[in-house]
């Protein structure tokens, strides 16, 4: 079958190239056509191999890369001081055998410098200055070198005129000739060139800045024949048009303006020779001072690269086109990279191998090498067959499969194509679980598949079971991606339980649903494991009160004592507040005494409150004194029992104070700084509190006579 497939493509591929519109194909020095094609799936499933089919016909090797993702993922730069350069404003990049050519124009010498790379654009470069060629003048702008069967050709444009360089066989050699190939008035100014191959006629075109306009150049035959020359004018909303670029797929060709602050898009149709339709697109957001314009295809896939000129943080771009040339447009900001300083015009891009190059000319003067490397993030290594084995992928996403054959050749061709790998399968039965005796329970692994597979035999979505048990499920969809789950069920059996249960009096204890404080018999439906249910029967009991009394509240007297009893029958243990035991206390002070007894391992408690006897010792004060030394009644002093922060002061008539004390012993004995003082009435404030409750002051106020 795989042969069948082969042999009708080729035939496909033979007509085509017969009929000439294959712009995919490549002659081999045979004349057989070089064709790069191969089919595989656009969708599989995470780890199953992906058939590749190689339909390719006419090459002589086969590369093949496989991607994750866009195959442009990455931007590196490497920085060239070029001492060659002066004032360099447009690049174009060519190769020949496993040399690579970048020709630039110094717009204030009037000369071409060439830089060359030998066996590869990785490598350090060789410049050199080739002169003026005795034609050229200050104030050239754009260039493009060609070659035409074997011949190279180059082509330099200044303010009116198209120049022609003639290389001959080879772009090692001297220039052998350079003469004025065209000459018009409204290309005043020229900037950008650009120059394409189309069927077997050559059409160039260039920008004119101050004044926007798009120059065509048509070659009647050859790159050495006559040159016709037509003005397009300002199509697509031209403003300070720059470097242009030409690049075309099945719906046609389009060139890309670079426009200082936008960007230009001339659509041409089916030949660069009709009346081009255009529109400028804004400048996405990006565009600052945009100079540098450059659009190849990659892997299927259309890409520009533009270059801002103004010193800002995104000096490069990357445009994206969304289905398709003719479709939307998005750009992507690339930063900097290497030695970037205004980037002044890009180089045609180059693919050597996997590797993607471009040059850029910077005003400093220098060039940058750009490339973007191969992907390095491949699951696979790279295949060097015909037909690759079936590859697979362990992680789901989408991958580019790449195809590249006679790689360094000619005829190299590159193909791509897109692979999306499904991400698993997720299916879930459930975690384990289980079921009431006597119950059923429902499995699926959900909708959606082409295909069930239960460990009972059954091929339904649905099964229902009613017994303990592992189940699984493999399911299968309309790709054959698979999946499985297991689940383990349990069966329940219903369950009854007693309880017999005693609790104190004035506890609570949980049955029937709520907390009960009776005795009784209470019946609980429980819901347990898998939703089945428990049964249990609690019998409870409540213990009497504990009823304990060790008197009301009183007062001790000071020097009296108070004997408390706690007296229970059945008690098994009796604390008082100091952790003591004994049935009886002795209170020989006021305060808080308590006791609890235990019975049947339940506790009662009573609480006493003993306070000081008030008004027992009442203190009185002596209305009058006699400090005559006699030995009697000489001090002023209270007389009576015990106090408490005691604080006495008298005063004189005049409110002059005479004596203060804290200590009723301590009495007033009638002199005042060593002086006696006067026969006469005095007044004296006294405070003090209870001994047995300090807190209960008494204020008391009077008069005393001093008689002498």
């Amino acid at each position: 079958m795989k042969t069948a497939v082969r042999q009708y493509t080729i035939l496909i591929a033979l007509v085509l190239y017969i009929a000439g519109i294959s712009p995919c194909m490549s002659q081999t020095r045979s004349g057989n056509p070089v064709v790069a094609a191969f089919s595989m799936p656009d969708t599989v499933c995470i780890n199953s191999p992906i058939p590749i089919v190689n339909l390719s016909t006419g090459a002589s090797s086969w590369y093949w890369k496989f991607c994750q993702g866009d195959p442009l993922t990455d931007l590196h730069g490497i920085a060239l001081n070029m001492a060659t350069l002066d004032e360099p404003l447009a690049v174009t990049l060519v190769r020949e055998g496993n040399s690579f050519y970048a020709f630039n124009t110094n717009s204030i010498s009037g000369t071409i410098t060439r830089t060359t790379w030998a066996h590869g654009l990785m490598n350090s470069p060789v410049s050199a200055n080739l002169g003026n060629y005795g034609v050229l003048h200050p104030g050239i702008f754009g260039i493009q070198v060609k070659n035409e069967n074997n011949h190279w050709y180059g082509f330099v444009t200044d303010d009116t005129t198209l120049f022609r360089l003639d290389f001959g066989t080879t772009l090692t050699a001297d220039v052998q000739g350079a003469t004025v190939a065209s000459h018009a008035r409204f290309m005043a100014a020229a900037r950008g060139l650009v120059i394409e191959h189309e069927g077997s006629q050559w059409v160039g075109f260039c920008t004119s800045f101050p004044n926007p306009n798009i120059t065509r150049f048509t070659w009647l035959d050859s790159l050495n024949s006559t040159i016709t020359v037509d003005s397009l004018g300002n199509i697509g909303g031209l403003t300070d048009p720059m470097q242009p670029a030409l690049i075309h797929d099945n719906t046609g060709w389009y060139m890309f303006v670079a426009n200082t602050t936008s960007l230009t898009q001339l659509n041409f149709g089916n030949s660069l020779l009709n009346v081009p339709v255009g529109a400028n697109l804004g400048n996405f957001g990006w565009m600052t001072d945009d100079r540098g314009m450059s659009l190849f295809v990659e892997c299927n896939n259309a890409y520009g690269l533009i270059t801002n000129h103004n010193l800002v943080t995104n000096l490069l771009l990357q445009l994206h086109f969304n289905g398709g040339i003719a479709g939307s447009k998005s750009v992507t900001p690339l930063g900097s990279t290497a030695n970037l300083y205004e980037p002044l015009a890009l180089s045609e891009t180059v693919n050597v191998g996997d590797t993607i190059f471009t040059i850029a000319l910077n005003a400093t003067p220098s060039m940058t090498t750009l490339y973007f490397p191969p992907c390095s993030n491949s699951p696979i290594p790279p295949i060097n067959a015909f037909d690759p084995n079936p590859v697979a992928f362990s992680t789901y996403g989408t991958y580019t499969v790449k195809l590249t054959v006679d790689m360094g050749l000619p005829t190299e061709q590159t193909i791509c194509k897109p692979v999306v790998v499904d991400a698993p399968i997720s299916i879930n039965l459930g975690k384990d679980t289980s079921i009431c005796e006597g119950s059923t329970l429902n499995l699926s692994p959900g909708n959606g598949f082409w295909h069930y597979s239960w460990s009972t035999g059954d091929t339904t979505r649905l099964i229902t079971v009613n017994s303990a048990g592992t189940y699984s499920v493999q399911v299968a969809n309309k790709r054959g991606c698979m999946a499985s789950d297991t689940i383990k069920v349990a069966v329940v059996r219903q369950i009854n339980t007693t309880v017999d249960t005693a609790i104190c009096f004035g506890h609570k204890y949980l049955a029937g649903g709520k907390q009960q404080s009776t005795s009784g018999t209470y019946v609980d439906s429980l819901v347990i494991q898998g939703g089945c249910y428990k049964v249990i029967t609690t019998h409870l009991v409540v213990q009497p009160e504990i009823r304990v009394s060790i008197g009301a509240d009183t007062c001790l007297s000071v020097g009296d004592t108070i004997g408390l009893i706690a007296s229970v029958a059945g008690s098994t243990r009796t604390t008082w507040q100091d952790g003591s035991h004994d049935p009886s206390f002795r209170v020989v002070r006021p305060g808080r005494y308590w006791v609890t007894v235990v019975v049947n391992s339940c506790p009662g408690s009573d609480t006493i409150r003993i306070t000081g006897c008030s008004g027992i010792h009442p203190m009185f004060f002596p209305t009058a004194f006699s400090p005559n030394g006699d030995g009697r009644n000489d001090f002023f002093r209270p007389k009576g029992g015990e106090v408490a922060d005691f604080h006495m002061i008298i005063y004189d008539r005049w409110g002059q104070v005479m004596f203060e004390s804290h200590d009723p012993g301590a009495g007033w004995d009638g002199t005042y700084k060593g002086g006696y003082c006067p026969t006469g009435v005095y007044t004296y404030i006294a405070t003090f509190g209870d001994v047995w409750n300090p807190q209960q002051v008494t204020k008391t106020t009077g008069t005393f006579t001093l008689v002498r």
